[in-house]
Protein backbone atom coordinates (compact mmCIF):
# COMPACT_ATOMS: atom_id res chain seq x y z
CA UNK A 1 0.00 0.00 0.00
CA UNK A 2 1.48 3.30 -1.05
CA UNK A 3 -0.70 5.52 1.16
CA UNK A 4 -1.67 5.16 4.79
CA UNK A 5 -4.27 7.18 6.66
CA UNK A 6 -3.06 8.08 10.15
CA UNK A 7 -5.07 9.69 12.93
CA UNK A 8 -3.26 12.73 14.29
CA UNK A 9 -3.16 13.60 18.03
CA UNK A 10 -5.57 16.50 17.38
CA UNK A 11 -8.23 14.04 16.08
CA UNK A 12 -7.78 14.98 12.45
CA UNK A 13 -6.18 12.80 9.78
CA UNK A 14 -3.03 12.69 7.74
CA UNK A 15 -1.95 10.56 4.79
CA UNK A 16 1.57 9.16 4.64
CA UNK A 17 3.03 8.16 1.27
CA UNK A 18 5.38 5.18 1.30
CA UNK A 19 6.48 6.19 -2.20
CA UNK A 20 7.91 9.54 -1.09
CA UNK A 21 8.16 8.69 2.63
CA UNK A 22 6.44 12.00 3.38
CA UNK A 23 3.11 13.16 4.74
CA UNK A 24 1.06 14.31 1.76
CA UNK A 25 -2.16 15.32 3.57
CA UNK A 26 -2.50 16.63 7.13
CA UNK A 27 -5.08 18.21 9.41
CA UNK A 28 -7.92 16.78 7.31
CA UNK A 29 -11.40 16.12 8.64
CA UNK A 30 -13.26 12.91 7.78
CA UNK A 31 -15.13 14.60 4.94
CA UNK A 32 -12.06 16.41 3.61
CA UNK A 33 -10.18 13.12 3.46
CA UNK A 34 -13.07 11.40 1.67
CA UNK A 35 -13.12 14.23 -0.88
CA UNK A 36 -9.33 14.08 -1.29
CA UNK A 37 -9.46 10.34 -2.05
CA UNK A 38 -12.43 10.87 -4.39
CA UNK A 39 -10.52 13.54 -6.32
CA UNK A 40 -7.47 11.27 -6.55
CA UNK A 41 -9.66 8.49 -7.96
CA UNK A 42 -11.31 10.90 -10.40
CA UNK A 43 -7.93 12.12 -11.66
CA UNK A 44 -6.71 8.53 -12.09
CA UNK A 45 -9.87 7.77 -14.11
CA UNK A 46 -9.31 10.88 -16.28
CA UNK A 47 -5.72 9.80 -17.00
CA UNK A 48 -6.83 6.26 -17.88
CA UNK A 49 -9.53 7.60 -20.21
CA UNK A 50 -6.99 9.88 -21.92
CA UNK A 51 -4.65 6.91 -22.49
CA UNK A 52 -7.44 4.82 -24.03
CA UNK A 53 -8.68 7.70 -26.19
CA UNK A 54 -5.15 8.36 -27.37
CA UNK A 55 -4.73 4.76 -28.53
CA UNK A 56 -8.13 4.68 -30.24
CA UNK A 57 -7.65 8.08 -31.90
CA UNK A 58 -4.25 6.95 -33.20
CA UNK A 59 -5.88 3.92 -34.83
CA UNK A 60 -4.29 1.54 -32.32
CA UNK A 61 -7.18 0.34 -30.14
CA UNK A 62 -5.44 -3.00 -29.57
CA UNK A 63 -2.98 -1.14 -27.33
CA UNK A 64 -5.94 -0.43 -25.05
CA UNK A 65 -8.07 -3.56 -25.47
CA UNK A 66 -5.66 -6.20 -26.80
CA UNK A 67 -7.48 -9.18 -28.36
CA UNK A 68 -10.86 -7.87 -27.14
CA UNK A 69 -10.89 -4.93 -29.57
CA UNK A 70 -14.17 -4.55 -31.48
CA UNK A 71 -15.02 -2.66 -34.62
CA UNK A 72 -18.12 -0.45 -34.57
CA UNK A 73 -19.97 -3.04 -36.68
CA UNK A 74 -19.02 -5.86 -34.28
CA UNK A 75 -20.23 -3.78 -31.33
CA UNK A 76 -23.54 -3.05 -33.12
CA UNK A 77 -24.04 -6.76 -33.85
CA UNK A 78 -23.44 -7.64 -30.20
CA UNK A 79 -25.82 -4.86 -29.15
CA UNK A 80 -28.51 -6.33 -31.43
CA UNK A 81 -27.92 -9.89 -30.23
CA UNK A 82 -28.17 -8.91 -26.57
CA UNK A 83 -31.27 -6.74 -26.65
CA UNK A 84 -29.66 -3.35 -27.04
CA UNK A 85 -31.30 -0.60 -29.05
CA UNK A 86 -28.43 1.46 -30.46
CA UNK A 87 -28.05 -0.91 -33.43
CA UNK A 88 -31.52 0.17 -34.62
CA UNK A 89 -30.58 3.85 -34.64
CA UNK A 90 -27.09 3.45 -36.04
CA UNK A 91 -27.95 1.41 -39.13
Amino acid sequence: MSQQVIRQPNGKYGVFSSITDTIIVWDATDEELVEWFAEQAAENARQAARRVLGHVAAGQPRKAYFQFTLTWQEALESDREHGGTVWQEAT
